[in-house]
C-alpha cells in the first residue's frame, strides 16, 4: 500500500507541475487568498489503514506558480448552451440551492449531449462569508459514462482572510486514496488540514478551512442524501 501511495503521489505531483490539468488527476487543492502567485508546498496522499486510522504521505514541493502568466485557453462553449465545432449541447440544472445571508450551497447537474453522446457531471459550489474570512469551494464530480455512478471528486478551495496580516499565499495538494461518499470526502479533507496545520504557518487558515469542511460535510449528509454517493476512485483536492 505504501509503495502504491508514493507512486500515486509522484504521478499527482508531475501532473500538477507540468500541466495544471487537474481533471485528469483526482485531487483537492487548498489555497489562500486570490493572489496570482501561489506557492504549492506539499503533495499529500491520504488514506485510511485497516484500523480506520488516517495516514498521510507528504512530499514537499515548494513550487511557485504565477497564474497571471499562464496562457488562457479559450473555450468555444464557455457561457454557452452549445459547443461550436463539437455539436455538443450543454444543459445545466440546479438540483439544490441553499442561500442565506452569509452562506450558499449549490448542487448542479451538467449534461453534455448530442444525438450519439450523453454524459453528466455534477458540481457542488459552497461559499461562506464570515467576519474574519471568505471561503469558497467548488467540487466537480465525474461520473461513469455507463452507470452514472460517481468516479472522481475534484475540488478547489480558497480561503481569503480579511486581515492582511493573516494572508499566506500558499497551497497544498491532497489526494484521498479511499472510496468515500461526498460527505466522508469533505470530512476527510477536514482531518487532513487539521494535521497539516500543526506547527505550520497555515495554522490559522487551515484551521478555519477545516471548520468549513466539517460544516459542509454535515450539510451534504443532511441536505443532499440522494447526492452523496460513494466515489469508486481516489479523490483530489486543492
Amino acid at each position: 500500500m505504501e509503495g502504491l501511495v508514493k507512486k500515486a503521489g509522484a504521478i499527482l505531483l508531475l501532473a500538477m507541475l507540468l500541466s495544471l490539468q487537474l481533471v485528469a488527476t483526482p485531487q483537492a487543492v487548498a489555497m489562500t487568498t486570490s493572489n496570482s502567485t501561489i506557492t504549492f508546498r506539499r503533495a499529500v496522499v491520504a488514506w485510511y489503514d485497516e484500523k480506520d486510522k488516517l495516514q498521510l504521505n507528504v512530499t514537499w514541493v515548494n513550487k511557485t506558480i504565477d497564474f497571471a502568466n499562464l496562457t488562457n485557453v479559450s473555450c468555444s462553449c464557455h457561457n454557452s448552451s452549445s459547443c461550436s465545432g463539437t455539436n455538443l449541447n450543454v444543459s445545466v440544472v440546479t438540483l439544490y440551492n441553499l442561500t442565506t445571508k452569509h452562506e450558499q450551497l449549490l448542487f448542479l447537474g451538467i449534461s453534455l449531449y448530442n444525438s450519439t453522446f450523453n454524459y453528466t457531471i455534477y458540481s457542488l459550489v459552497y461559499r461562506a462569508e464570515k467576519s474574519q474570512y471568505n471561503f469558497t469551494l467548488i467540487t466537480r464530480i465525474f461520473t461513469d459514462p455507463e452507470t452514472g455512478k460517481y468516479r472522481v471528486f475534484v475540488t478547489g478551495m480558497n480561503i481569503a482572510p480579511k486581515d492582511e496580516d493573516k494572508v499566506v499565499p500558499v497551497g497544498d495538494n491532497i489526494i484521498t486514496a479511499n472510496n468515500l461518499t461526498l460527505s466522508e470526502y469533505y470530512w476527510t479533507l477536514n482531518k487532513v488540514l487539521m494535521k497539516l496545520r500543526r506547527g505550520d504557518e497555515t495554522n490559522w487558515i487551515w484551521g478555519r478551512s477545516a471548520y468549513e469542511l466539517r460544516h459542509l460535510s454535515h450539510l451534504v449528509r443532511l441536505k443532499l442524501p440522494e447526492y452523496t454517493g460513494k466515489s469508486s476512485r481516489g479523490n483530489h483536492s486543492n
